[in-house]
């Protein structure tokens, strides 16, 4: 007959281990894994500023496990402090100033509360690289540590070696699902290669000594160590040179879960897309414009609704355009725009504000939201539009003189919930202020100040990322023209955020070139017979037609910006001056004017526009891949976990014997034989239909070892124990063989069988 092969483990108190040589290394390995995989975030994150502060967290929370190992603390005591530590990390790391005595404080879970909420609500629409600095980064920390928690749970307590991997393997597949492409050769040949050290070391740390290794009269690490590491370097060396060359290496992901495939042709989602499109597709040449009069604002939608998580323009009927001039309140000066579409997609058209005419009539009037938008089709590359605007320039006198009481009500309106440091700041930096105007200037002032522009923070205009802004004070225009319009409605104030772009490049063909990097936002405050006027809080930013009263210089990004083909910002050489009274032939969209006929209102409302590409849409693959990744965990760990947690009072060799005669009939039972009854384990073993089931003489002897072990004073032998599992192991393996496959996937998955077949 023949035996199972035990496995000598290190001996057991409890559910801790004394932290000796055994596991000094182990421990090194675990954490150099860890560094790794923190390391291979630099494909996350804007730049290397994360690393740092998350090393402290990682490494911080792998010594405290190793100190309360030392300890031989239990597990149920080991893993709350564990959770604790890291959370003390994180408070000391990212939180210092809320600290009181080093201690976290009500103020620090608020804190940390409101960035877990940030990351939560734009996960699914957030695009690597991401802020280093903020809540992504919090939370990433915080992931770090709760890998450090499982891999040393189930390195030390659970006494795994691939399982001890997987927890880092789990984050290391969800930074290279998300993040971008640098680096990403060199952090995985790293990641592989750190791996497999952990498991090597762990493999033997945890075997027994009665075999030899190399030449050594018994195994250990330091006779091994030589062909381990040859090993590691060998295996990530020709991973990294095999892996670019593989046929389809270079090719488009299956799952696009980083918007790649996505066309240049998009429309500008509202707040939503101004920072992709800013960086992703910054050299992106979106449209030209041909002006009478100059560089202008080019307004695309405003949006009036605010909910306490985003604004967003309304749901109103569209109108034919006609002739507007009269509803311009404030008189202006007159200009004429050619718009010609390059790469810009979706139904809203952008224009100098306020404009009065359009040509072709397929293009509408949404009065609510003030835009123009073509509703029957997408603008396409080839599209010329014509737009007639009345620029209104009011002086500081007028605008001081102005009240701003007569605008709609949904201009004053706000949610509850808004953060109380807004509105007490609002008031603080306002109390000086006598007029309406002085108390706009009051804040834009203070955000060109007291702000840095920065691409690389959190987005958002949720009541949390209006706290967060005004904690970090870094931010994009985004950020700048939502938190402008909150706080000026808490002043009383009618506002409202516009969504368009800058002027863009001038070419030496005369036009304006407008690229991605050209995407901006700015608040609008209401004035009584002058109407919405435009000031800027955003650092670097300046619109030409508010210079007089804003103080602030014309200003825009003219960086060659990312991401993106690059325009041509071409074009003839010749410098060309536009006369509007010049007859222009313009590209002739299809359509029949736009939906409805005649002069009155359409049914059709205008809606968010959203982005066909936004990164919004890789929220189902990543849920999918998310659910996945989970299921296989399950598979992996569960086991373990359920059969170390089943065994925990198991110190006896008794109880070890015992548990090993139910597993036994667990598996008899599973595979179909008859069940146990009223026999003793005697009788039960001596049934005669069970010798097509199991070695008859296997089961016979595990039925006497039982037996002793329930009717003996004396404790059984440990070598006795160890003997009745690997029996046991041997029952198991013949009924695997013939169990039903529907039964063994139902044991794989749920706990309560998964408990009987594993602990008894």
């Amino acid at each position: 007959m023949s035996f199972a092969p035990t496995v000598t483990r290190p001996e057991r108190k409890g559910t801790a281990t004394r932290l000796d040589d055994a596991q000094v290394m182990p421990s090194l390995a675990l954490a150099m894994l860890t560094t790794v995989t923190v390391i291979s975030m630099c494909r996350v994150f804007a730049d290397w500023s994360f690393l740092r502060p998350m090393l402290v967290v990682a490494l911080g929370v792998h010594l405290v496990a190793a100190l309360l190992r030392a300890a031989r603390s239990p597990l149920w005591v080991a893993l709350p402090v564990m959770v604790l530590g890291l959370v003390w990390l994180l408070g000391l790391v990212y939180y210092r100033d809320t600290l009181s005595m080093l201690l976290p404080t009500g103020r620090t879970i608020d804190l940390m509360r409101l960035d877990l909420r940030l990351v939560l609500d734009q996960f699914s629409s957030a695009v690597a690289p991401v802020p280093s600095a903020g809540s992504f980064a919090v939370m990433s920390a915080g992931a770090i540590g709760l890998t450090v928690v499982l891999s040393d749970t189930f390195a030390f307590r659970a006494f795994g070696r691939v399982e001890a991997v997987v927890p880092s393997g789990v984050l290391f597949v969800f930074t290279a699902a998300l993040g971008t492409d640098r680096h990403r050769i060199v952090v995985a040949a790293l990641w592989v290669g750190a791996a497999l050290l952990v498991v090597a070391v762990l493999r033997f740390a945890q075997e027994g000594h009665d075999i030899t290794w190399m030449g050594a009269r018994r195994a250990t690490l330091g006779a091994a160590l030589p062909a381990i590491v040859v090993t590691i370097v060998f295996s990530a060396v020709a991973a990294a040179a095999v892996a670019p060359r593989l046929p389809g290496a270079g090719q488009q992901a299956l799952i696009d879960t980083r918007n790649r495939g996505g066309s240049v042709t998009e429309v500008l989602s509202p707040l939503v897309d101004i920072r992709a499109r800013m960086t992703k597709q910054g050299n992106a040449e979106l449209f030209t414009v041909q002006s009478t009069n100059g560089a202008h604002y080019w307004r695309v939608i405003s949006l009036p609704t605010f909910d306490g998580s985003a604004w967003s323009p309304p749901e109103e009927d569209l109108s034919k355009m006609g002739d507007r001039t009269s509803e311009v309140p404030h008189p202006g000066a007159r200009m004429t725009q050619i718009i010609s579409i390059e790469n810009l997609g979706g139904h809203l058209v952008p224009a100098a504000y306020h404009p009065t005419r359009v040509s072709p009539s397929a293009v509408y009037w949404a009065p609510d939201s003030q835009s123009l938008v073509l509703p029957d089709q997408n603008l396409k590359p080839g599209d010329q539009i014509r737009v007639s605007s009345v620029i209104t320039a009011p002086t500081v006198a007028q605008l001081r003189a102005a009240t701003t009481n007569q605008a709609d009500s949904i201009y004053y309106q706000l949610p509850g919930g808004l953060p109380d440091e807004a509105r007490q700041l609002a008031v603080q930096l306002t109390i000086d202020a006598p007029t309406a105007y002085d108390k706009a200037m009051a804040l834009q002032n203070f955000f060109r100040t007291q702000f840095t522009y920065d691409l690389n923070v959190q987005f958002g205009n949720s009541s949390d990322a209006i706290e967060a802004f005004l904690r970090l004070r870094r931010g994009f225009c985004q950020q700048f023209a939502g938190t402008f319009a909150v706080m000026a409605r808490m002043l009383g104030l009618p506002a409202r955020v516009a969504v368009g772009y800058t002027p863009g490049d001038l070419g030496s063909d005369g036009l304006y070139h407008v690229f991605g990097r050209h995407a901006h936002a700015w608040p609008e405050v209401w004035f009584d017979g002058l109407g919405w006027v435009a000031f800027e809080p955003t650092p670097g930013r300046g619109s030409p037609d508010g210079v007089a009263y804003t103080g602030v210089a014309a200003g825009q990004d003219d960086s060659k910006g990312v991401g993106g083909p690059v325009g041509t910002g071409g074009g003839p050489t010749v410098t060309t001056v536009f006369n509007p009274n010049t007859p222009t032939t313009l590209r002739n969209i299809d359509g029949n004017g736009g939906p409805g006929t005649g002069n009155g209102s359409t049914t059709t409302t205008i809606v968010h526009a959203v982005s066909s590409g936004s990164s919004g849409s890789s929220a189902v693959p990543i849920a999918l891949l998310g659910l996945l990744i989970a299921f296989v965990l399950w598979l992996l760990l569960a086991p373990r976990v359920v059969a170390a947690w089943s065994r925990r009072g198991q110190q006896t060799a008794r109880e070890r014997v015992i548990s090993a005669w139910h597993r036994a009939c667990y598996a008899l039972s599973s595979a179909g034989a008859p069940p146990v009854g009223a026999s003793t384990p005697l009788e039960y073993a001596a049934t005669p239909s069970l010798e097509g089931w199991v070695d008859h003489h296997a089961l016979n002897e595990l039925a006497v070892q039982v037996t002793r072990a329930v009717y003996s004073p004396n404790d059984l032998d440990t070598s006795v124990a160890a003997h009745c599992e690997a029996l046991e192991v041997e029952v198991d393996s013949m009924c695997r063989a013939v169990t039903p496959f529907a039964q063994r996937v139902r044991a794989a998955i749920d706990p309560r069988l998964m408990r009987r077949r594993l602990a008894g």
